[in-house]
Formats: C-alpha cells, structure tokens, sequence
C-alpha cells in the first residue's frame, strides 16, 4: 500500500471491525488508541502503521 498511496499510519474507528481486518490484512498493525477522536468526540480510535 505505502508505494501506492505513501501511507504508513492510518486511524480506524475501534467499532468498525471490518476496516481493522482490512489493514492488517494490507500489514498494518496496532500501535496505540485514543478514547476520542480527532475532533474530540467519544469515538475510540485505534491508531496502525506498517
């Protein structure tokens, strides 16, 4: 994916299952979360990169 679009890091919303498969399908893995998301609202993130 990274030669194609140059994207390592990617934010997924914790609740979209479907979406995290996705990436680690692609080789993305998780590397942290946050309770909010980036507009401060109560939607848990899960941060992944390559």
């Amino acid at each position: 994916m990274k030669e194609k679009t140059g994207l390592t890091t990617v934010d997924v919303n914790e609740q979209n299952n479907q979406a995290i498969r996705f990436y680690e399908k692609l080789g993305f893995r998780k590397i942290g979360r946050s309770e909010k998301d980036s507009s401060g609202k109560d939607y848990p993130i899960i941060h992944m990169s390559l």
